[in-house]
C-alpha cells in the first residue's frame, strides 16, 4: 500500500494528510525565502559595499549556483536514507549561515555565507518533489505539488517584502538576521508534521531487511557496498540523461528559472531608475505580484486533468507575453506584464514537477536532482547575464534575453517532451 497520507478516509489519518500539506507549505515558504532576501535590496547592497549591479547580483547567483551543485547530492542521498530526514536535517542546518549573514564584515564573506545557504537548501528543494510524488496519488498529488509551489512562491514574496521593509525601517543587517527564526520554525514544522516516507519505505523494504541481516559483515564489504551505491547513482544519472522526455524537462527547468531570476533580479534597477523612481519600500510592494503563486494548487490540479505538457505550453506562453508587455514604459502596464509573467511561471512549475513524476520510472530522487540542478544552474546564469544586458541594453536587453529563454522552453516542450 502506498502512503497513508493520501487516501485513507479515517479522520485521524486525514488529519495527518492535512498536517503534511501544512508542513509542505511552511517548509519552502520559510526555508526557500533565504534565496531571495537580498534581491529587493540589491541597490542598497551596491551602495553599502560599493559594487555595481552585476556584482551585487552575485548574492543571488552564488546561492542559486550552490543550490544547483548541492541538488546533485541530496536526491540520490534521499533515495537511500529517506526523504524526510534529509529535508528536516538540511533545513535545520540552514539556520546557522542565515543568522551569520547579518554579521558579514565585507562583501566576500557575505558571498561565502550565501553559498553555504545554497549548498544546504537543496536538501529541501530537490527532495520535496520526490516526497510529494511518493506520498500522494491521483488528483491529490497535483494539489500537494501546488501547495508546495505556493509555499515557495509566498516564501519569495516574504523575503522580498520583509527585507525591503526591514531595510527601510532599520538596516540590511537586521533584515537578513530576521530570517533565521522563520527558517528554524520551518524545519521544526516539517519534523513534527511530515509523515515518514512510507511509499519509499515499502519500495525499499526488502533492501532494508537484507541490510539488517548483514550487520556482521566486514568493513571491506561495506566499502564495496558504498562503491556499488556510487556506481548505481551514476548509472541512474546516465539512464535519465538518455530519456528524451526528461532531457526536455531539464531544458525547460534551466530556461524557466533563467528568465524568472533574470527578470526579477534586475527589476529593482529598472523601477528605481530615473524613469519610474520607486523607493525601496515601493519596490518591495511590487513583489506582491508573487501572490499569483497562490494559483499554483489550482494550476497543479488542472495540469493533472488536461495533461502536464499542454499546461506547460500554455503557462510558458503566458509568461512570454508578460515579458513583452513590460517593454511598454508605463508603470501600470509594466506591472501588468510582470503579473502575467509571474502567473505563467508559477503555473509552469507544478506542471513540470508532475511531468517529472510521470516520466521518471525509477530513481525519482535522482531525476528530481538532475532537473533542479539544471533549474538552478539556469537561475545562477540568470542572475548574472541579464545584468550585463542591463548595462549595455537597458531593460529591453534584459527582457529580450529572458524572452529568448522562454521561447527555448516552449520549443523543448513541443519537440522533446
Amino acid at each position: 500500500m502506498s502512503s497513508t497520507t493520501s487516501f485513507s478516509s479515517h479522520p485521524e489519518q486525514q488529519n495527518i494528510r492535512i498536517g503534511a500539506l501544512i508542513a509542505l507549505f511552511l517548509g519552502p515558504a520559510f526555508v526557500f525565502a533565504n534565496m531571495y532576501t537580498t534581491q529587493a535590496i540589491l541597490p542598497v547592497l551596491s551602495r553599502v559595499f560599493r559594487v555595481d549591479a552585476p556584482t551585487a547580483g552575485l548574492t543571488i547567483s552564488i546561492i542559486v549556483l550552490a543550490v544547483a551543485i548541492g541538488s546533485l547530492f541530496y536526491g540520490p542521498l534521499s533515495d537511500r536514507i529517506g526523504r524526510k530526514i534529509v529535508m528536516v536535517g538540511s533545513s535545520l542546518l540552514i539556520t546557522l549561515p542565515t543568522l551569520l549573514c547579518a554579521f558579514a564584515p565585507n562583501f566576500t564573506i557575505l558571498l561565502c555565507l550565501r553559498a553555504l545557504q545554497g549548498l544546504l537548501m537543496p536538501g529541501l528543494t530537490s527532495v520535496a518533489i520526490s516526497y510529494v510524488n511518493d506520498e500522494f496519488r491521483g488528483r491529490e498529488r497535483g494539489l500537494a505539488m501546488g501547495v508546495y509551489v505556493s509555499g515557495q512562491t509566498l516564501g519569495g514574496l516574504f523575503a522580498r517584502l520583509g527585507s525591503a521593509a526591514l531595510t527601510a525601517a532599520t538596516n540590511w543587517q537586521v533584515a537578513l538576521f530576521s530570517f533565521s527564526l522563520p527558517t528554524l520554525i520551518a524545519a521544526l514544522a516539517m519534523w513534527r508534521f511530515l509523515p515518514d516516507s512510507q511509499g519509499q519505505q515499502s519500495q525499499h523494504a526488502p533492501h532494508l531487511l537484507h541490510r539488517r541481516q548483514r550487520t556482521v559483515i566486514s568493513d571491506s564489504v561495506s566499502d564495496q557496498s558504498g562503491g556499488n551505491a556510487l556506481r548505481q547513482s551514476l548509472s541512474d544519472i546516465w539512464f535519465h540523461l538518455h530519456n528524451r522526455h526528461l532531457v526536455g524537462a531539464f531544458i525547460i527547468g534551466f530556461t524557466l528559472f533563467f528568465g524568472f531570476v533574470g527578470t526579477f533580479t534586475y527589476l529593482p534597477y529598472y523601477l528605481s531608475g530615473p524613469h519610474f523612481g520607486l523607493s525601496t519600500v515601493q519596490l518591495g510592494l511590487v513583489y506582491l505580484l508573487w501572490l499569483t503563486g497562490l494559483c499554483s494548487p489550482i494550476a497543479g490540479s488542472l495540469a493533472g486533468r488536461v495533461g502536464s505538457r499542454r499546461a506547460i505550453a500554455v503557462s510558458m506562453s503566458l509568461a512570454g507575453c508578460g515579458l513583452l508587455v513590460t517593454l511598454i514604459p508605463l508603470l501600470p502596464i509594466v506591472i501588468t506584464g510582470l503579473g502575467l509573467l509571474a502567473l505563467g511561471m508559477f503555473c509552469t512549475i507544478p506542471a513540470v514537477n508532475l511531468y517529472l513524476g510521470e516520466q521518471a520510472h525509477k530513481a525519482k530522487g535522482t531525476a528530481a536532482s538532475l532537473y533542479l540542478s539544471c533549474y538552478y544552474f539556469g537561475g545562477s546564469l540568470g542572475a548574472v547575464l541579464p545584468g550585463i544586458a542591463l548595462l549595455h541594453g537597458g531593460w529591453p536587453g534584459v527582457a529580450l534575453l529572458c524572452l529568448g529563454t522562454i521561447l527555448i522552453a516552449i520549443a523543448s516542450d513541443l519537440a522533446l517532451c
